[in-house]
Formats: C-alpha cells, structure tokens, sequence
C-alpha cells in the first residue's frame, strides 16, 4: 500500500542545456522534500483518526526516497512487524473500507474446532480492552492456552490445570454457548458466588470497518499543492550553486 509521486519533465522539452543538466538533481530534492511532507501529515492523521494509537502504528509511515536516476519518491505503509500483525495490513480496512482479514487468533481458534467455520470473534461486553482500544496480546495467549488451542503444545493448559481451575476459584477461559450466545467466557468470583463474563462473542458475519483514513487523498492533495513549489525552489537552487557547463568541446 503506497502513493508513487513521480516529476513530469515534458515542461523542460525546450529548456536550455543547462537547465536540463539540472533537472534529475532538483526533482528529486522536490519529490523527496514532499514525501516527507506527505509522511508527515499521514502521521498527523493517524494521531487524530485512531484513539491512543500504538507506537508501531505512529511510525508506520515510510519514505523510499528518490534519486537523480528512479525520479520516484514512494511514500507507503510499514508491511512488516516483529511480532504481531503488519501495520500494511491492520490499517488496510480502515484506509480502503473492506472486511476485516481473519485473525491469528482465530485461525487459532478454528484449527482447534473451537470457532465454526464462517463465524467470527468480536470484544465481548467483559473484554478488558488497552489504551489501544484491544485486548492485549498476552490475553489472547492465556486464552489459547487454556482452551488449549495454541500452535505450542507446551504453552497450552494441563489437564489437572483445568480440573483445579474448574473446582476452586479462577479467572480460567473457556469456550461455550451460554443462554444461545457462543464465545469465549472467563469464570469470575469464589465457589458460590462463581460466575462468568463474555469476552469474546462469536458472530456469523464478518466484521468490516468503514473508510476512515484518506491516506491516498491526504497524499494525492499535498503532492497537488507542494510539488510544483518544491521543484521551484530546487531548481532554483540547483542553478545557483552548479559549476559553469562548458558547452559543446569545452572543458573544465
């Protein structure tokens, strides 16, 4: 997922040999001076679209900059994560308006014949959400583990874990269907006064999330605005600060 701003030299047909010679090098200063304008307007986006977005997604925002030969700046989405889920593709629903991809978390879930075919994990009213507005990935871990569905056999819950978790008080997931609502309950409380909270809901239709984040027009409209001046001043510059061109024969 990107934005590609790239110089149209057809204006530069008939200018002068020197001023051609100057071209590559100014327009890449003026793509470059723009895509780190664009970078940072799209961060500045984030900040007031997204509630206490984490740090990854702050900083998702690269540049690929431009040099004298490519005439191309690129301006794009970070599509790589140490751990975790890319930020190219958790903020693609909220930039093109689609479904939402099926998560880890879920697969998980489903490999385990815990989550039916067709159906979809959403936050229950119980779920303790972060500053993120997510529960956290340690919380997932717990619950793939107890439920025993983690992809590492040695992170997921004993038998005689589950049967002390079951007889005493716990904060232990399961997966069930309570009064016709299927998902994954977290037993609560002591003995008698031992109940359950939803944490996660299953749902049969697929969650989707409306466009929210007009990375390409945030993009397309700086670039509108700002290259033509960009290049201006650049070129500019560039004439001012070049060595004398000899001309035809000549030599320095």
């Amino acid at each position: 997922m990107d934005v590609s701003v790239r110089l149209d030299i057809s204006r530069f047909q008939r200018a002068s040999a020197e001023l051609k010679r100057q071209v590559p090098y100014a327009s890449s200063v003026a793509l470059n001076n723009v895509a780190f304008r664009i970078r940072g307007e799209e961060r500045a986006a984030i900040g007031r679209i997204f509630v206490n977005p984490a740090k990854l997604t702050l900083n998702s925002v690269l540049v690929k900059k431009a040099t004298k030969r490519s005439g191309v700046a690129k301006v794009f989405i970070r599509d790589q994560a140490t751990k975790g889920t890319p930020p190219s593709k958790y903020l693609a629903p909220a930039i093109l308006g689609v479904d939402r991809n099926v998560k880890r978390f879920e697969r998980a879930l489903r490999h385990a014949g815990l989550l039916p075919e067709g159906m979809y994990a959403v936050h229950g009213e119980g779920a303790k959400l972060n500053k993120h507005g997510n529960i956290s990935g340690g919380t997932y871990s717990k619950i793939l583990s107890q439920v025993r569905a983690s992809s590492d056999p040695m992170q997921n819950a004993t038998n005689s874990n589950r049967s002390k978790a079951k007889r005493g008080a716990t904060k232990g997931y399961f997966v069930g269907k309570i009064e016709g609502t299927l998902g994954v309950w977290q037993r609560v409380g002591y003995k008698r006064r031992r109940s359950v909270r939803p944490i996660l809901i299953f749902v049969k239709k697929k969650p989707n999330y409306r466009k929210r984040f007009p990375f390409f027009r945030i993009a397309e409209g700086i670039a509108r605005r700002h290259f033509p001046i960009e290049l201006d001043k650049a070129m500019d510059r560039a004439i001012a600060t070049a060595r004398p061109w000899p001309g035809p024969g000549g030599s320095f």
